[in-house]
């Protein structure tokens, strides 16, 4: 049996998407699993969701029933199979990049974007001005 639990945050008044790890893993014991294998999809790599959050619930749920097993998988990480597999979706995308770059070499347009580019880093100093680089910087922790 499978389910997917979403690994939601105990923040009150937001309608986070059901059913959490945990409801899930207690409807999968209802059903009368045994044994649970939590499984991190949405991540490829550790973090604090898939490491302390998924222990947590794990936790919980072996004091209300400590005759099921509970298994934490890994997330694949470095793994070089998972690395072969990522490379490959990217080739495509990278040739078709290179292609696009190729057709796209025009000697005239490139000088002209070269002195743009040059013209303007006189004034870099503008962009940093106390405090200025502050304010772009609360776009962290939207990972759902």
């Amino acid at each position: 049996m499978i389910s997917v639990g979403w690994l939601n945050h105990d923040t009150p008044l937001i309608k986070w998407t059901q059913p959490n790890a945990d409801l899930a893993a207690r409807n999968l014991i209802d059903l009368g699993a045994t044994a649970l294998v939590f499984m991190p999809i949405g991540f490829a790599t550790e973090n604090h969701e898939t490491l302390l959050d998924v222990e947590h619930i794990i936790e919980g749920l072996r004091r209300k029933r400590p005759d099921v097993t509970y298994v934490q998988m890994p997330c694949v990480n470095d793994r070089p199979d998972f690395l072969a597999m990522a490379a490959t979706w990217a080739d495509k995308h990278i040739a078709d990049l290179l292609e696009e770059d190729a057709l796209a070499i025009n000697p005239s347009l490139a000088a002209s974007q070269a002195a743009a580019v040059h013209s303007h880093h006189g004034h870099s100093h503008d962009h940093h001005l106390p405090g200025h680089e502050h304010g772009h910087s609360h776009d962290h922790g939207h990972h759902h």
